[in-house]
């Protein structure tokens, strides 16, 4: 086989010349400071996506309630756009307070008074279940019988992951991994991996920036694919070079582990002005053999030791941890002065010893997929019978994760003197802004979850607006979202805040709150049919 590369020698090391980082890395859309968390969201999850959902869920409840009406018996009402992003921010809400059985949400007697949550006052469980019955994301005029594995969620991969490429520029530090999701049911694809925490699911190739863990590119792992590249690359360089797909000659560099790492693979991404960093594995065809040491060999040299050998713009190292570590470089010189790598010992020392570039750099900025995964993982405790939706909801995951990383381009999530604003926060403020757009289930009975206040300006029974005494008085909707957002911005001037504290002379007769009823501001109607205003 043509390698398209010479050997690799022990000669004095050559300078190459590196096509240098032309990017700048940064949100292709910026957002202001006055955007809300849902805006993010919306940047990836827009409501062209949404609308597809609710199309996808209604056509597959109609036609299963008519194909087999014995088991689909009920009532059922069409999912609307509001409905459906309600739907998402009670999964959200079930994400961040965690109970093993969905039914566990909706349990309201006084027995079980510590399980108590307000998903219940937002959707019936009834209805909750419906939608997660006929969910659906299938495109219509997909045949059943075709060639693409992932045809039930095909709309959804293209849509999202063109807007994961469009909306941001990575920095110059790339990696690429794999990523777990959690399924254990019948498929086709079904991955097993011993040393991931997620053994068996649906794997997914994922390239992401090194600095912010931001998912720029990924794939779904569905076989091997008998094209010409899988014949000179192997499996795992079409890999790599898919996800870069979009990134040539602009100075990237990418860092991988020994499962992707070869020569051939570095040698060709120098063509397309792209580096390469990573642990190799010594088997690897190319790789210079009098490098490799033997486990004898190994044992009798300190901790530290390092060789390297040059060819074109590659350098491969090798260098002595614990055991022996190889690496694959071109972006970087053989060795430093006075880089050093430490270590900690169970009695709480701490051994330092001579480190290598090419190690150093990879330590620094090869975690991103994995970073990227702990902060996205799903709950493997609950089971789904439908691959499909396991994928989804991990691109849910992704676009919440992403939206987060776009929101601290724009706002610091480190205050001086605060705590800082981390991922948590984000989902809880984009679980009640997708809530709060509209109020499913109307209650008349008594709330045991409830507040008084809450009980009576939404009852619907009487409020009338009346004349209040004085002109000195703050609208109660105005203030609340004047504070809202104060807090989420602190340092952000009156003047800036786009929520004015506007003064109002109407006030509910029966609730006795102060309430803007003209033409330009409805507080007084979304005070008194709105769960969160």
């Amino acid at each position: 086989m043509n390698l398209g590369f010479q050997g690799f020698t022990l000669d004095e090391f050559s300078v190459r010349c590196r096509l240098p980082f032309s990017e700048k890395p940064d949100p292709v859309r910026v957002l202001d400071s006055s955007a809300s968390v849902l805006n993010y969201f919306q940047i990836f999850y827009t409501d062209e996506i949404f609308n597809h959902v609710v199309e996808c869920t209604n056509r597959n409840a109609n036609k299963k309630r008519t194909e087999d009406a014995n088991n689909n018996k009920g009532v059922w009402q069409d999912v609307t756009l509001e409905e459906i992003k309600v739907y998402y921010g009670v999964l959200i809400m079930m994400d961040i307070i965690k109970l093993d059985r969905d039914d566990h949400y909706w349990k309201e007697d006084e027995r079980y008074f510590m399980l108590g949550t307000k998903i219940s006052d937002i959707i019936s469980r009834d209805r909750f279940m419906q939608i997660k019955r006929y969910l659906n994301f299938t495109e219509e005029g997909f045949p059943e019988q075709c060639n693409d594995k992932l045809f039930k969620v095909r709309y959804m991969l293209d849509k999202i992951r063109n807007a994961f490429k469009s909306e941001y520029i990575p920095h110059e530090e790339i990696s690429v991994d794999e990523s777990m999701v959690p399924f254990k049911g019948r498929l086709s694809f079904k991955q097993y991996m011993k040393d991931k925490p997620c053994k068996f699911g649906i794997k997914f190739w994922m390239l992401a920036d090194a600095t912010s863990a931001y998912c720029w590119n990924f794939d779904v792992y569905v076989g091997k694919y008998g094209t010409e590249i899988d014949r000179t690359f192997g499996l795992s360089g079409r890999v790599v070079i898919d996800l870069l797909h979009g990134l040539e000659n602009k100075g990237y560099c990418v860092f991988t582990d020994n499962f992707y790492t070869s020569p051939t693979l570095a040698h060709y991404l120098t063509t397309i002005g792209t580096c390469l960093c990573g642990t190799i594995r010594p088997n690897r065809r190319g790789f210079p053999q009098d490098l490799i040491k033997s486990k004898a060999e190994a044992r009798k040299l300190p901790r530290g030791y390092h060789d390297w050998r040059q060819c074109d713009d590659m350098i491969a190292t090798c260098w002595k941890d614990k055991k022996m570590v190889y690496f694959l470089s071109t972006c970087h010189v053989p060795e430093k002065e006075n880089l050093t790598a430490k270590r900690h010992n169970k009695d709480g020392t701490i051994v330092e010893f001579p480190d290598v570039p090419s190690g150093a750099a990879y330590s620094k900025y090869m975690g991103a997929v994995d970073r990227n995964d702990q902060v996205t993982k799903l709950n493997k405790s609950k089971k789904a019978m439908r691959w499909y939706r396991k994928i989804e909801r991990k691109l849910l995951e992704l676009s919440i994760y992403n939206a987060y990383v776009l929101e601290g381009s724009v706002i610091k999530h480190k205050q001086p003197g605060k705590r800082k604003r981390d991922l948590l926060g984000f989902k809880l403020d984009l679980a009640h802004e997708l809530i709060g757009q509209v109020r499913i289930r109307k209650r008349t009975g008594r709330s045991r979850s409830a507040t008084s206040d809450q009980l009576l300006r939404l009852d619907g029974k009487n409020h009338l607006p009346a004349v209040g005494e004085g002109k000195d008085h703050v609208c109660v909707v105005c203030n609340e979202k004047h504070m809202k957002y104060k807090e989420r911005n602190p340092d952000v001037s009156y003047s800036e805040n786009p929520f004015k504290r506007c003064k109002t002379t109407i006030k509910c007769e029966k609730c006795d709150k102060y309430l803007c009823c003209n033409t330009k501001n409805m507080c007084f109607q979304h005070y008194h049919a709105k769960v969160c205003y």
